[in-house]
């Protein structure tokens, strides 16, 4: 469920982080997010997929409000979020952050009707606990906690990780979100359960009109999520490829994309290719206090030039898919 009305807009978001030195070394600077240009609409399921350290999480934090980029602004239909966050807009509760770890996200020693019941009274003063408990419950029964009494008396370690992670999606169901930002939600649950999380996600999208920000490593879930949205492919904190994910699938421009499908296993040995080597010239990664002004890929990319460093990587629009890449002749991509 989605249209083309702009929900949220990053513009030019650049973050650096600083690594402090010891008495006899010099501090140093990471650029973990580089020119970052996303709209997200309305309605939609955008994921974003990339390896571990590329600035998947940061950007999370950073579209939730929980970090402040170096530079850029970001806008919630259409007014800048530091200014919404500085009056009672409501942009606090319109944009919910569900972390991957559900441990860590619940405190140990509440209740979950403590956990649930925390957001409600703040947020809804209107209710007395009476009423405000009687939501706590249909929300975890929305959620497929049922029947909610069983739930409400336990406490985090009395439940699995999938339990723990419908939590996580009540309690933000609390703030009758507009977009939730789920970070890696089903990397640290049983597989049996990671469906139904992801089925759950897609209700709720469905049925509420909530829109997501799937954050992930995982290209079969990416997959499976945003089946029919868009998905965002990042690498050492750039966007290299933004494009529907029946496009990337079908054909993935950026020679990282390439790489990223290639890796991915496939279960009939008579189908894979196993004898092609995966489409890299290293599999070193980028020194991030190293970035050049460049391509962050070219050390990777079997097709990069001398160009891919002196000049500015620029968008570009190839078959309705946006690439950072200077290279026009990158072969069709072969299933």
């Amino acid at each position: 469920m989605s249209n083309n009305e702009v929900l949220m807009q990053l513009k030019n978001i650049h973050m650096v982080f600083e690594k402090g030195g010891g008495i006899f070394s010099r501090e140093r600077y990471f650029h973990v997010l580089k020119d970052i240009n996303l709209d997200i609409y309305k309605g939609e399921i955008l994921a974003i997929v990339g390896e571990s350290g590329c600035g998947k999480t940061t950007l999370g934090k950073i579209i939730t409000g929980l970090l402040k980029p170096g530079k850029g602004e970001i806008t919630y239909q259409g007014q800048n979020i530091y200014r919404l966050m500085g009056m009672d807009s409501g942009y606090k509760k319109a944009v919910q952050f569900i972390q991957q770890d559900s441990y860590a996200a619940l405190n140990p020693v509440k209740t979950i009707r403590d956990s649930m019941m925390a957001p409600i009274r703040v947020h809804h003063k209107e209710l007395n606990y009476a009423q405000g408990e009687k939501l706590a419950g249909e929300l975890l029964e929305r959620v497929g906690l049922a029947p909610a009494e069983q739930f409400l008396s336990k406490f985090p370690h009395q439940m699995s990780g999938g339990q723990r992670q419908r939590v996580l999606m009540a309690r933000a169901l609390t703030m009758d979100p507009r977009l939730i930002v789920a970070d890696e939600p089903v990397s640290m649950i049983d597989v049996s359960m990671r469906l139904a999380i992801l089925n759950l996600m897609s209700e709720l999208n469905r049925e509420m009109g909530i829109a997501f920000v799937y954050i992930t490593h995982d290209l079969s879930t990416a997959r499976y999520i945003a089946n029919s949205g868009r998905i965002c492919v990042m690498y050492m904190g750039e966007i290299m490829e933004l494009s529907s994910m029946d496009e990337l699938i079908r054909s993935p421009k950026h020679p990282y994309s390439q790489a990223l499908f290639k890796a991915v296993p496939v279960p009939d040995p008579d189908c894979a290719d196993i004898d092609t080597p995966l489409p890299l010239k290293s599999m070193d990664l980028l020194d991030l206090e190293k970035r050049n002004g460049g391509c962050p890929f070219y050390s990777r990319c079997i097709y990069g030039k001398e160009k891919c460093l002196c000049e500015p990587v620029e968008y570009r629009q190839v078959d309705g898919a946006y690439v950072k890449c200077v290279y026009e002749g990158v072969p069709k991509w072969k299933m």
